[in-house]
């Protein structure tokens, strides 16, 4: 029913199977919240109707329920996923045992893992993946179930260096961290046709056209983007925002008091598998979050040879890695990304080379990496898939 919601965890844990055989069912658990008297996120609409099970890629999906209390009670939230979860967990276990549990995301998920996992006694390797630790440990009453749990972890994979160090400070031991950032499915985003992809999706064929893929919220900066994009001193550009969420009735109202609606398309959520078009299309991606562990957008738009502007923070300089890729800024302001957006459209990029280097991280490599991992957590796996 969510089927754009973690499909990086899914493409990982995909081409590991893939790559090395081994059996998996995931457990999802769908948070569960009481009847409220103020207003709550409009997803745990959709969270209750999701099935308790469910088969949509060839494997078993359990969606247990566990308690939430939003706005309030956080701190619960781990030891009430791990009730909500174990009857499930015991169940399958019971049924085939489990060898290693594989959590991603250090809190809430990572404390229902460890407890699952001291009590089964099973190996467990957990995850961050951004939030987790570059703005949980904001949460002073957060910050001890975070530090329990990259303590009590078995191996700790972490997809960005930045993150590493954030674990590093949170009391995570050097010797079980593994740095490896998301990939990109080499198939699928690669570099293509500008005017064969305008024509698809009926954009105009000259213009100069930025891409920003997302989440509608405030972490990802669009409305500095949508004011930069009304200072900008060149002509016949065009904003296009693929994505959903809270924010984009302020967005849309933002951009018509810039005066700049006619110059702006709102999308939607699209499939991640229809996301190539829309990169093929731009001329230029923009990234402006406060925060990220690995965006996964950025990497899918450099495999298709789009040149990029993002902030210069957490994850994205590490996609970033060369100027021949983009421009990094450092000043996350209007007037920063401005500039930085008149520089990009301005300079004669090697679209060909971009798509090289972000071609290159494959979930292939993902998975190679993640081997060692679970090699050290439980035991050594055998290889059936050829290289």
């Amino acid at each position: 029913m969510m089927p754009l919601h973690a499909v990086f965890v899914r493409a990982r844990m995909e081409a590991f199977t893939r790559r090395y055989g081994h059996e998996w069912t995931v457990v999802a658990p769908v948070p569960y919240s009481p009847r409220l008297l103020f207003k709550v996120d409009s997803r745990y609409g959709i969270y209750s109707r999701m099935p308790l099970r469910e088969k949509p890629w060839g494997y078993a999906i359990h969606h247990p329920r566990y308690l939430v209390t939003p706005k309030v009670g956080m701190r619960f939230y781990g030891n009430w996923m791990a009730r909500g979860i174990r009857k499930t967990i015991l169940a399958i276990h019971k049924e085939k045992p489990i060898d290693v549990i594989d959590g991603h995301y250090i809190y809430p998920d990572g404390t229902a893992a460890i407890q699952l996992g001291a009590e089964l006694g099973i190996p467990v390797v957990l995850s961050a993946r951004g939030s987790d630790l570059n703005y949980y440990p904001k949460l002073p009453h957060i910050v001890p179930l975070i530090e329990a749990n990259l303590a009590a972890c078995s191996q700790l994979v972490c997809v960005s260096t930045e993150l590493k160090q954030v674990a590093l400070r949170h009391g995570a031991e050097l010797e079980k961290i593994n740095v490896i950032g998301n990939g990109i499915d080499g198939t699928r985003f690669r570099i293509g046709n500008q005017e064969a992809a305008r024509r698809e999706l009926d954009l105009p064929l000259a213009a100069s056209i930025i891409l920003s893929v997302g989440r509608l919220d405030e972490n990802k900066g669009l409305h500095i983007v949508l004011n930069a994009m009304s200072q900008l001193e060149r002509t016949g550009i065009i904003l296009v925002i693929v994505g959903a969420g809270p924010q984009r009735a302020i967005l849309e109202a933002l951009a018509a008091s810039l005066k700049i609606g006619d110059r702006v398309r709102f999308i939607g959520a699209v499939a991640n598998e229809k996301l190539i078009t829309w990169y093929q299309a731009a001329n230029l991606f923009v990234l402006a979050s406060a925060r990220e562990g690995w965006p996964n957008v950025l990497c899918e738009a450099q495999a298709c040879g789009l040149p990029a502007v993002a902030t210069n923070a957490w994850g994205m300089p590490e996609i970033i890695s060369d100027e021949k890729l983009g421009i990094l800024v450092d000043n996350r302001t209007v007037d920063g990304f401005r500039q930085a957006i008149e520089t990009a459209l301005a300079t004669p990029w090697n679209r060909t080379e971009i798509a090289r280097t972000g071609g290159s991280r494959t979930w292939e490599n993902v998975a190679d990496s993640l081997e060692n991992v679970f090699q050290r957590s439980l035991r050594p796996l055998k290889r059936i898939a050829s290289r």
